[in-house]
């Protein structure tokens, strides 16, 4: 299976952290997709990559937390059988891929992975359903078509949730995760 991680990213320096848990993961076969919005990019050591990798540059921030990105870049990410979302100050776990890579064989099923947000001791989603507040940017692991089956809307007001229960409507399949692939920890000013 191959993998396209999307990080919509405004430059803060844990994408540092960000890429130094997901670059030793990610196969050559896969490809990492990093926007910048609204911003000269930040110097990043990409040497260790083996994926392939695109760094976009939006000249006018588009905002709203990267989903503005996500809905801009969704139709336009090099094909692969499984597109990730994932944010510039969170962290995969270090087996995430290996265990996507086992689990997630049907390219025509969305699989739903769970995160856990370490400022509220909650992981996400709670249950086997797909909601507003139940599901978070990085849970899905969307087959490349359903991808752009969704739009992305406001955060705050159910972004996340509102681009999943779309796509869910397309999804030949579902299947739930019961592993946490995803850290999200409190950032400063978050």
């Amino acid at each position: 299976m191959t993998f396209n991680v999307l990080i919509a990213t405004i430059g803060r320096s844990t994408l540092h952290t960000m890429l130094e848990s997901l670059l030793p993961q990610l196969l050559e076969k896969d490809v990492l997709t990093i926007v910048f919005d609204g911003l000269h990019p930040i110097e990043l050591d990409l040497s260790s990559a083996k994926c392939t990798v695109h760094i976009f540059e939006e000249s006018v921030a588009l905002g709203f937390n990267g989903h503005a990105i996500r809905n801009k870049y969704q139709t336009i990410l090099d094909k692969t059988d499984f597109i990730l979302h994932a944010d510039d100050d969170d962290v995969y776990a270090d087996d995430a891929f290996l265990f996507l890579r086992q689990m997630c064989t049907d390219i025509d099923t969305l699989y739903v992975a769970k995160m856990y947000l370490h400022a509220i001791q909650k992981t996400v989603p709670a249950g086997r359903y797909i909601a507003i507040d139940n599901i978070g940017t990085p849970c899905g692991i969307i087959p490349y078509l359903l991808n752009t089956k969704g739009r992305w809307s406001l955060p705050g007001a159910g972004g996340d949730g509102r681009f999943y229960e779309e796509i869910a409507k397309h999804a030949k399949n579902i299947v739930f995760l019961d592993k946490i692939i995803y850290h999200v920890y409190p950032a400063p000013g978050r």
